[in-house]
């Protein structure tokens, strides 16, 4: 089915797709759409067939995968306006890697992926967008592994809290994050125990380094947070239009 016209300005804006010719995008169109998953609705699960990739355009997917001994994993989250599952484009075995469902209503775009694959070797430009994606990606799970391998659970949720202030656009000199998962599911992703991600939180909050009103995490000493964790090059900008409020090197 082709994308409603409603859509398609929404989609042809996205990094992926502003590359592409009228041409192209019209072909890639005629091969999409969009799908409706309920809460805990499975969108495709491990070694399935990989034909389409897809776009977030409401709600939340999150990558997962069980262990032997039945534990499950999350091992990534996707929200609006972020797509997932296009690397298997460049897979041999041209199956999914993990399992995916939503943890939400949620709306996805899906694409083809062999249609989306010709078209970019017709456009210089969308294939580097895809190389971008790709690169970021890679960047994150390398960050990830590092972060798993020698750093404790405190680091990892008070980095996530810190790169999440950057990604969420506000206005005051106290950063605030809006946390559009659940605890538990969070603490997954971060490989954290529920308990231990709670009491990380009390910890902090009791040094009144964070509040917490429902979903709402307001760091409140984002530089002494930075130096809990051994971030230096922080840079807050208080009360001026912000793109990255915080910026740090490890």
């Amino acid at each position: 089915m082709a994308l409603n016209s409603l859509f398609y300005s929404e989609v042809r804006s996205h990094q992926l797709f502003n590359g592409l010719s009228d041409e192209s995008f019209q072909c890639i169109s005629q091969n999409s759409g969009l799908i409706s998953l309920k809460k805990n609705e499975i969108l495709f699960e491990c070694a399935y067939e990989a034909n389409y990739f897809f776009l977030v355009r409401t709600g939340q997917i999150t990558y997962y995968q069980h262990s032997l001994d039945g534990n499950e994993k999350i091992i990534d989250i996707f929200e609006p306006n972020q797509t997932f599952a296009e690397a298997c484009m460049f897979s041999e075995s041209k199956c999914y890697p993990v399992n995916a469902r939503a943890t939400c209503n949620t709306e996805l775009f899906y694409f083809d992926l062999n249609k989306f694959k010709s078209q970019l070797y017709l456009s210089n430009d969308s294939y580097f967008s895809m190389m971008t994606v790709m690169s970021n990606r890679l960047k994150s799970l390398t960050q990830e592994i590092v972060e798993l391998s020698i750093h404790d659970a405190q680091y990892r949720l008070v980095s996530y809290l810190l790169q999440k202030s950057c990604d969420q656009n506000y206005q005051f000199c106290q950063p605030v994050v809006k946390l559009s998962s659940t605890k538990s599911l969070l603490a997954s992703r971060l490989s954290i125990t529920p308990e231990t991600f709670s009491r990380i939180l009390s910890r902090l909050k009791n040094r009144d380094l964070i509040s917490i009103k429902d979903d709402v995490i307001t760091l409140k000493e984002p530089r002494k947070l930075s130096e809990l964790i051994g971030y230096c090059n922080v840079r807050i900008q208080e009360k001026t239009e912000v793109k990255q409020a915080l910026r740090f090197t490890a």
